[in-house]
């Protein structure tokens, strides 16, 4: 028999095989089918719709990135989260009897009904909610009355906080988002120890100090990293940073003011780090409020004599 018959034959049997065992692998003892919630071409859903009592939040891809709200770009890592939920994600048992009562309940309260689109037609429709501990997580699909735990197969997480987050929750944690290689001048500014403003710009491609006459490149290319590479922890909505008040009332610690060559602003004010908490207050062009490590701050509020060549 030729050679390429047999692997022919081999390849066959091994998919009949593959077959067989997907198909008794998706269920278990009792006889749940694993594959419910399975979403189908999954690589063509361009549109997510996240809706509860909070508002909808819808994800869209454009073509190239992912956008927010039509407003805002999309965390990349967090749209990476969110498919292989969505993908990996699977029934563990049926809810009966009390506990169903009680989750249907909690269901028709607190419930995100996510809704996948390929194009303008609908994929896939579930409901999901957690539990009050956020410890476990139930899937309904739409128009059923079956309430399910879910899982992760191999992994002990609470499956409901990625369809949780809030349009703030969902946005590009990045502060400076634009093209560096169109970067012309930065200013640092210390209210109060002016003594320590700087500013850098590009000089024959080189990022140099003006205040400074011999810079220690080696410093100045690890602030300009920390900088760009800059995140928040966090961007707060209106209402979360209303708790914040008195704090934006007052001087800043530090002021960086960067513009690109089309005259593009981007401003970031770092505020006095509060006693007992792990984040710092700071505020993108004095329009939106953001939490940033202190660790990250810090690499970002160096004054000009940290630059000085020893």
């Amino acid at each position: 028999m030729p050679r390429n018959v047999k692997l022919l034959i081999s390849l066959i049997g091994l998919s009949v095989l593959a077959s067989v065992m997907f198909y008794f692998g998706n269920r278990d003892s009792s006889g749940i089918d694993k594959t419910i919630f399975e979403v189908v071409n999954q690589d063509r859903i361009d549109r997510v719709a996240l809706t509860s009592q909070r508002g909808t939040v819808e994800l869209k891809f454009d073509g190239v990135k992912w956008k927010v709200n039509a407003a805002y770009d999309a965390d990349r890592q967090l749209i990476t989260v969110l498919f292989a939920t969505v993908v990996q994600t699977q029934p563990k048992r049926k809810l009966t009897g009390v506990q169903r009562d009680s989750v249907s309940k909690k269901m028709s309260r607190d419930a995100v009904r996510v809704l996948l689109f390929e194009g303008e037609a609908p994929n896939k429709e579930f409901l999901v909610c957690g539990n009050e501990e956020k410890t476990e997580t139930y899937y309904q699909l739409a128009g059923e009355e079956e309430i399910y735990l879910v899982t992760i197969p191999g992994y002990r997480v609470y499956v409901a906080s990625i369809f949780e987050l809030g349009e703030s929750g969902w946005r590009d944690k990045g502060i400076f988002n634009f093209n560096w290689q169109n970067f012309k001048e930065l200013k640092v500014h210390f209210p109060k120890r002016i003594d320590q403003d700087f500013s850098v710009s590009l000089v024959n491609s080189l990022f140099t100090i003006a205040e400074v006459s011999v810079a220690d490149t080696t410093k100045l290319s690890g602030f300009l990293e920390s900088l760009f590479e800059l995140q928040a922890e966090q961007i707060l909505s209106k209402t979360e940073s209303m708790c914040y008040d008195s704090l934006l009332s007052g001087y800043p610690v530090v002021e960086l003011a960067i513009q690109d060559i089309s005259k593009k602003n981007i401003a970031l004010k770092i505020f006095p780090p509060q006693k007992g908490s792990r984040v710092i207050v700071g505020r993108i062009n004095d329009s939106e409020t953001v939490l940033l490590s202190r660790r990250a701050a810090a690499a970002v509020s160096r004054g000009r004599d940290f630059f000085v060549m020893k």
